[in-house]
């Protein structure tokens, strides 16, 4: 069964990328700041009473606001840093994390400054799915082992040893480690394929 595959985005032009007027082009007021090194520091710090709070607003913070775009270029790279957190932390219960909240988030561009059109991928359905597929399989090796017969080559029924099958069908219930070459290492692998720092939303 072919797929055909269909590009979010019908229509490029209505998401052309935006481009920011340079200042000598733009005709109104602006403020240029200009210097050999630029640094803006909020130094209020949080109280240890708010520390981890949410919704918790007492300074300490620098805000950008704009009605219609903000730009960050630069000719060499953009860092976004974040203090680290406890390891093995919910993530649901990070102070520390960059949130992008858009309708859409377009991560790349082509040579012709297109927006990409490949859809991410959700770890969660993703992982749902492989593991239906896995159990799908371990299915069929039982069969196969078990209640499978054909006419061999002197005419009687015949089926394959069982024992062809007893590595592959072997599962991984998360202890131990999974046997090579079988469906336990295949979901083995699949519990490592998530992010645990990443998250997007469906």
């Amino acid at each position: 069964m072919a797929i055909e595959e269909k590009p979010i985005i019908q229509d490029n032009e209505q998401f052309a990328p935006l481009t920011p007027i340079t200042p000598d082009n733009y005709q109104g007021k602006q403020v240029i700041i200009n210097a050999d090194r630029l640094i803006f520091n909020a130094r209020r710090q949080l109280t240890q009473e708010a520390q981890g709070a949410a919704n918790t607003y007492e300074g300490g913070d620098i805000h950008l606001f704009s009605n219609n775009f903000i730009g960050l270029s630069t000719k060499g790279s953009i860092h976004l840093n974040t203090g680290f957190t406890t390891e093995g932390q919910d993530h649901e219960q990070l102070s520390n994390y960059i949130a992008l909240n858009a309708p859409n988030i377009f991560i790349g561009m082509d040579n012709k400054k297109e927006y990409p059109v490949e859809p991410a991928v959700l770890g969660n359905k993703n992982q749902t799915y492989n593991d239906k597929l896995l159990d799908f399989l371990k299915k069929l090796l039982d069969k196969l082992s078990s209640e499978y017969r054909h006419t061999g080559d002197r005419g009687g029924l015949t089926s394959p040893i069982g024992d062809t099958f007893v590595d592959m069908r072997k599962d991984f219930e998360g202890e131990g480690t999974p046997l090579e070459n079988s469906i336990g290492e295949l979901r083995a692998i699949l519990r490592e394929v998530k992010s645990q720092h990443v998250f997007l939303k469906r």
